[in-house]
């Protein structure tokens, strides 16, 4: 099974054809160890496609290089302020190709993205889906320790047992 990406390495995506949906969740890969020479890779999907730059360690350096970035430079600060300043933007292509566009102030990053087939899209769905549940429930569990820990006059019980604060209906167990 893939491994899921790392939650500060996500973000929402409109479509560049409007405001409203469809949307898309975008998160990058890359080595998790400095010796590691696995290349950074970009995925872009709306959970039923999903489109990637398919980067091996060469075509990233000269990506890098083409937009003037310093070859140690993290494509992942690039993302965070793009991504706060909702200036992340995508274009899907006929051809079923795709371009993820960032700004940074006055620069921009492209990204050329490829549609993955489904039957290796299909894994890698999967394990971000997963991935993503596990992530709330571990979020749900924390703010229930905080609830639990921090009384509040604003803390009352809600009719049919409801919890003020926590998401609904998550069963979360282990």
């Amino acid at each position: 099974m893939q491994r899921l990406p790392a939650l500060a390495s996500l973000c929402m995506v409109p479509a560049s054809s409007g405001q409203g949906l469809p949307r898309y969740v975008c998160y990058w890969e890359g080595p998790t160890e400095p010796a590691e020479t696995r290349a950074y890779n970009l995925y872009v999907t709306d959970a039923l496609e999903l489109w990637n730059t398919s980067f091996t360690p060469e075509s990233l350096e000269k990506h890098k290089a083409q937009h003037g970035l310093d070859g140690a430079e993290d494509y992942s600060v690039w993302f965070r302020v793009a991504s706060d300043r909702h200036t992340v933007s995508l274009t899907l292509k006929d051809d079923s190709s795709a371009y993820l566009t960032i700004s940074r102030g006055a620069e921009t990053l492209t990204f050329e993205l490829s549609k993955v087939p489904s039957l290796e899209a299909a894994p890698q769905l999967q394990a971000l889906m997963l991935g993503l549940a596990e992530q709330a429930c571990r979020l749900e569990k924390q703010l229930a320790a905080l609830k639990d820990e921090s009384p509040s006059p604003r803390k009352k019980s809600q009719p049919g047992g409801q919890q003020l604060f926590l998401p609904g209906n998550l069963i979360c167990g282990r």
